[in-house]
């Protein structure tokens, strides 16, 4: 049955300062109004035009999601919030990296503009998709940014400091011959995926009553790749360009977010946080332009993982943060031992030849689904933070009869934990304790 398109227009994301005075952090000098509240939804919320976009299960989506994850681990208004969007099956061998993506809106330029941005906790450099765009714009839902039509807008030359340091979050080298030349910049991943154009300031509006005159972003004019139906992407990585690092000039520099079920909405706040009651807070470290933690235990049921010989330091291994990748990633022999224990724990399913580093499981056909146990996993940090997977949190399911794990097999030595197993959970990223807080099932 064709689905309802919801309107940008008629549904926008409330973006507001929220002040919470009880048990803000008070271990700077800054006021309490310095804390920025931005909703977030996921990609198939009713109000993000994008919702009715299909879910691609194509192999070479699955390989291009692969190509994300070695860039991370080898540089190593009012919206409805209950709307449910019934947008079809996940695809369990081929889900598309897009699929637990996670949107707000900004408003650009004089006069604003809504554009829908994914955010990105792996990504450094902000760019939004321009009306100038000469290839690979056509796919985006909402108009493409019009420099033209904003009174604020100004490219940056290449004569400029900023054009010398805007490769360290590209990783790749600009091009500027003459001094007065607008400054480029070529975002190339490994998957192929491509955004360029040319780096830019204009007016940025990203919460009721905040503005910044001045917000460093790529115009792109051209893209190609996945995600082309999104204006663009604002990074929260540590780079000094990254949206994150922007907003948190003259802000106590931390930043807390909860990614929502679909159906709901979570939030994205930068500064000043609240100590919920039962957060717990691991030692943080940074990887290039990367955040880390380290996991020191995996239990599935009542069985515990043990890393195995090589991986890690101290009987603890790094794991990554990383909003853009839906599945958590492991070694291979830690990949392994943990979808045995579970198919030593399953009850009622059991286990299909493994394919593109993914394990399966079919319901057995005259087992009473009453019956079933499926066992949860924890994932135990530093700083005794734990995040509990229970049933409905470790997979992606294509029918009712086939369940395959959240989790796959990576190519390198660390783990990354994908936003599919982060959902629902307060993460706090608080880089001047260089501490990261976890509340497991902390949000809706």
């Amino acid at each position: 049955m064709k689905q309802r398109r919801t309107s940008l227009s008629s549904c926008r994301l409330p973006v507001n300062v929220v002040i919470d005075r009880r048990r803000l952090n008070h271990n700077s000098n800054l006021e309490d109004s310095d804390m920025v509240h931005l909703t977030i939804l996921h990609r198939e919320h009713p109000c993000l035009s994008t919702s009715t976009q299909p879910v691609d299960p194509s192999p070479s989506a699955l390989s291009r999601y692969h190509a994300h994850v070695r860039r991370l681990t080898g540089s190593i208004s009012s919206c409805p919030a209950d709307q449910v969007n019934n947008s079809g099956p996940i695809i369990a061998n081929g889900v598309p990296w897009d699929y637990f993506s996670y949107v707000t809106q900004i408003q650009l330029g004089t006069p604003g503009r809504t554009h829908s941005v994914l955010i990105d906790t792996g990504s450094s450099f902000p760019w939004i998709m321009c009306k100038s765009c000469k290839e690979g714009c056509d796919k985006q839902a909402d108009p493409l940014f019009d420099p033209a039509a904003s009174s604020t807008y100004k490219q940056i030359r290449c004569g400029s400091s900023l054009c010398t340091i805007i490769p360290e979050a590209t990783m790749t080298r600009n091009t500027c011959f003459w001094y007065f030349q607008s400054c480029t910049y070529n975002n190339k991943y490994e998957d192929n995926s491509t955004s360029k154009g040319i780096a830019s300031f204009d007016r940025l509006m990203y919460a009721k009553g905040n503005m910044m005159e001045a917000f460093l972003f790529g115009c792109t004019t051209s893209f190609s790749g996945i995600g082309g139906q999104y204006s663009g992407i604002i990074g929260l990585s540590a780079n000094s360009l990254s949206f994150f690092s922007q907003v948190s000039i003259g802000r106590y520099k931390a930043m807390s977010f909860c990614l929502p079920h679909p159906q709901k909405t979570g939030y994205l706040k930068f500064g000043l946080y609240e100590e919920m009651d039962g957060m717990q807070f691991s030692p943080m470290f940074k990887d290039g332009n990367n955040y880390y933690t380290h996991i020191t235990n995996i239990m599935v049921g009542n069985d515990t993982l043990y890393f195995p010989p090589g991986l890690g330091e101290n009987n603890t291994m790094r794991c990554f943060i990383d909003t853009g990748t839906p599945y958590t990633m492991l070694p291979d022999q830690l990949f392994q031992n943990l979808s045995n224990a579970v198919e030593n724990n399953i009850k009622g399913f059991y286990r299909l030849h493994a394919w593109a580093g993914q394990t399966c499981f079919q319901r057995e056909i005259l087992w009473n689904e009453e019956d079933t146990d499926i066992p949860a996993i924890m994932i135990m940090f530093e700083g005794n933070a734990t995040i509990k997977l229970v049933a409905e949190d470790l997979w992606f399911r294509e029918d009712s009869g086939l369940l395959c794990l959240a989790f796959k097999k990576g190519a390198g030595g660390d783990v990354v934990l994908g936003s599919r197993h982060m959902m629902t959970t307060h993460i706090v990223i608080d880089l001047e304790k260089s501490a990261m807080g976890l509340l497991d099932h902390g949000c809706a």
